[in-house]
């Protein structure tokens, strides 16, 4: 059995983190953030994708709003919004999302709160209180935004939506006498997002009272965290980037949530955009677009600088998508995004669908966001990515279950998908899209080439020096070098480049030297022929997924997808050879309900390189627009 330490390095700590920013790199970013600035000026002429009178770009407020809902929608949109699920992608989210709803009516809100325990040492309290934020977060937003688009007088959700929202934050107030740090900060910050998300929805049928009870626990908890952000390493120079956006924007959305109710909650929110204006929105994301520990920490940093930056426009009219057009780096997006989910599955897997992510951050957490970005930039090739998750509007269960307490980790973007389509998007492939991409950061040293934006085609990642290849819609070659643990992070490898001419790309860099490889070079010849060549005397060990049939050197998928070792040999294939088994850096086990077990292959080198070809049936990309 092999342990998997990938697992826990996308959740890692929520301890702060706090890597110090040189002189030089903060001057070079700058750099970096107004190149980008003008070139979003080239793009807004060049890209094409004019925005016209019929799109549904949100409206800027003129004076700041005082009604509600208002932080993702107003009553005057409610009508277009209900009138939408009737046909086409609307429908199929919104029975997406109310299947999930239908599923959160079945739960019972929590009862107990759970304080914080030290020592702690293997973090299974951080954790149990982590998952139980997030699985309340979720359960909250998801019934409260199903409620509000539904129709009043046949909702079937309200009365639900309002019991979560008044249990939890009964049970969560308690963090108003829990001193704020940034272990707590990670957490609490998102539960208190969801009560105002609830509050801000559930508004116009809740009754005083009630109002009262939500708005209470968001002040008392509220105003612990603005005197926590008053210090200014708090989501600031110095802050871990992922966890400074994850934990700044929930003030602000709870800050707009309050606004003209609550005196103070213009300081909270003038902290909030202070944090994002000189610090998160220059510096949360690396010059090439991606964040320094993970990719999949792209997503969620925008999914949260998102849920902020939309409703402040929305409700004071202040856009700082304007004053940062570099705001929303989607070439993450492009790069790694590698294939469909069904809407039907359970029990999601590493890379199925995105490169180098986790099981939880697959195409339906990287989705929303895909959305907002087609919305946003007038982006057909984002729309099109986005809509190869047919579980859009679903909340997300995840295979994340703490041992003894059995916390949950839970994520809905449901509402957030429902409102942020935008249908005069068209789901289209554009002309002249890039198809290789390098990322080159010494702290992320990752390069991707893809065949196409079809679906089944072959895309490609490397990360310092560990591949993955995905082709005919599987992940046929993951490779086991120890290169993607973020809680103990690789060397990137020496001289990274990434060529494209349109028929020939190319990624060839040296190394990992630790592992004893010297150049590497992988060759995409488009359509459909992928060569991998490694200078190695040690033996290469990779798993796959699938049921292929294996003929000598050569592997066959039943789609017709081949993989053959030309140099070298296929020394060893173990069916059972990698078995998934989540574990904590500090020792704890996840209660995993669905532990996956691949086949391993292992290839021995012939005269010091191992070479590795694969070949796809490529299809016109005109048979992929999304039904």
């Amino acid at each position: 059995m092999v342990r998997s330490n990938r697992a826990v390095g996308y959740i890692r700590g929520i301890m702060l983190v706090k890597p110090r920013i040189s002189t030089q790199r903060r001057f070079s970013t700058r750099i970096a953030v107004a190149t980008a600035i003008l070139g979003a000026w080239v793009c807004t002429g060049f890209c094409g994708f004019a925005q016209s009178a019929e799109t549904e770009a949100p409206q800027r407020a003129s004076r700041v709003l005082t009604e509600h809902p208002r932080l993702y929608f107003t009553a005057a949109d409610l009508p277009r919004l209900r009138g939408r699920r009737r046909s086409g992608v609307p429908a199929q989210i919104w029975r997406n999302l109310t299947e999930s709803a239908d599923w959160c009516l079945t739960q019972q809100p929590r009862t107990q709160w759970i304080p914080t325990l030290s020592p702690d040492p293997k973090f299974e309290n951080l954790y149990d209180r982590f998952y139980a934020a997030m699985h309340d977060m979720a359960i909250i937003e998801h019934l409260a935004f199903a409620s509000a688009l539904s129709d009043p007088e046949h909702d079937p959700y309200f009365g639900a939506a309002r019991s979560w929202a008044l249990a939890e934050a009964k049970i969560w107030k308690h963090e108003a006498d829990n001193k704020a740090d940034a272990s707590k900060a990670y957490a609490v910050l998102r539960i208190l997002k969801a009560l105002a998300v609830a509050y801000d929805l559930l508004y116009p049928r809740l009754s005083p009272t009630e109002r009262t009870q939500i708005r209470d626990t968001l002040v008392s908890v509220g105003r612990n965290y603005f005197a926590f952000f008053a210090d200014p390493t708090a989501a600031g120079e110095g802050y871990n980037k992922h966890h400074g956006s994850v934990d700044a924007a929930p003030l602000g959305v709870v800050a707009l949530a309050l606004l003209g109710e609550v005196p103070e909650a213009r300081s909270w929110l003038d902290r909030m955009i202070e944090k994002h204006v000189h610090y998160l929105l220059p510096y949360a994301l690396t010059p090439s677009g991606t964040n320094d520990q993970s990719s999949n920490f792209w997503a969620s940093t925008l999914q949260y600088r998102i849920f902020f930056l939309d409703a402040l426009r929305r409700v004071t009219g202040r856009d700082l998508f304007a004053e940062f057009p570099d705001a929303l780096p989607g070439r993450m997006g492009l790069a790694a995004v590698a294939g469909r989910l069904p809407r039907d599955v359970l029990n999601n897997e590493f890379d199925r669908t995105v490169l180098f992510a986790p099981d939880y951050g697959q195409i339906d957490y990287w989705s929303p966001v895909l959305l907002f970005i087609a919305r946003e930039q007038r982006r057909p090739i984002f729309q099109h990515l986005a809509l190869w998750d047919e579980s859009l509007g679903k909340l997300q269960r995840t295979r994340f279950i703490t041992p003894h307490k059995k916390e949950e980790l839970l994520f809905s973007f449901g509402g957030y998908a429902y409102v942020w389509y935008d249908p005069s998007v068209p789901d289209a492939i554009e002309t002249d899209v890039p198809r290789a991409f390098e990322f080159p950061e010494p702290e992320v040293c990752e390069a991707y080439l893809r065949d196409s934006y079809c679906a089944g085609d072959i895309v490609i990642g490397m990360n310092k020096g560990g591949l993955i290849v995905h082709a005919g819609g599987e992940r046929i070659l993951v490779d086991q070098l120890p290169v993607d643990n973020a809680s103990h992070p690789a060397a990137p490898v020496d001289q990274l480049l990434v060529t494209d001419d349109g028929r020939r790309a190319l990624i060839r860099c040296v190394g990992p030297k630790a592992q004893g490889i010297g150049e590497q070079q992988v060759e995409l010849r488009r359509p459909g022929q992928l060569t991998i060549r490694r200078e190695t005397t040690r033996e290469m060990s990779w798993w796959y997924a699938g049921q292929p049939v294996r003929d000598k050197n050569k592997l066959r998928w039943p789609n017709g997808t081949e993989l053959s070792v030309t140099r070298g040999r296929i020394a060893r294939l173990d069916p059972r050879g990698y078995a998934e088994k989540k574990v904590h850096y500090g020792g704890m086990e996840f209660a995993d309900p669905h532990p996956f077990t691949y086949p391993v292959v292992t290839a021995s080198p012939e005269g010091g390189v191992l070479e590795i070809s694969v070949r796809v049936e490529s299809k016109s990309c005109a048979q992929d627009v999304n039904k």
